[in-house]
């Protein structure tokens, strides 16, 4: 099992019939099927255990939301293993802090 840090910035639009509320709740749900441990109390930010792998688990996590609008970051503390989703400008500096990232598509 694995101890992910998940931050976000959705979107605060409608897309695709998707409302911002409606799209952060998708996430919230994709990140929580397998009903393990979960933190949220800060509204971009929480802790998830996830039995799948990191790609894998934002893979899943970011299913539902929009590519060109809404941006997600998921990293694993113990191997820095790191994915990202969605328009990040600055990939650069994320892999400085996380040298096997790699982008969800």
């Amino acid at each position: 099992m694995s101890n992910y840090n998940v931050t976000c910035r959705i979107a605060n639009k409608t897309i695709g019939g998707k409302t911002y509320d409606e799209r952060r709740k998708t996430l919230i749900d994709n990140m929580r099927k397998e009903q393990l441990g979960y933190w949220e109390e800060p509204t971009s930010f929480f802790l998830v255990e996830s039995n799948l792998n990191t790609d894998d688990f934002a893979a899943r996590s970011c299913k539902g939301l929009s590519a060109k609008d809404d941006l997600v970051l998921v990293f694993d503390s113990s191997d820095m293993s790191a994915s990202y989703f969605g328009p990040v400008t600055e990939v650069d500096v994320l892999e400085s802090f996380f040298p096997k990232l790699k982008k969800v598509l």
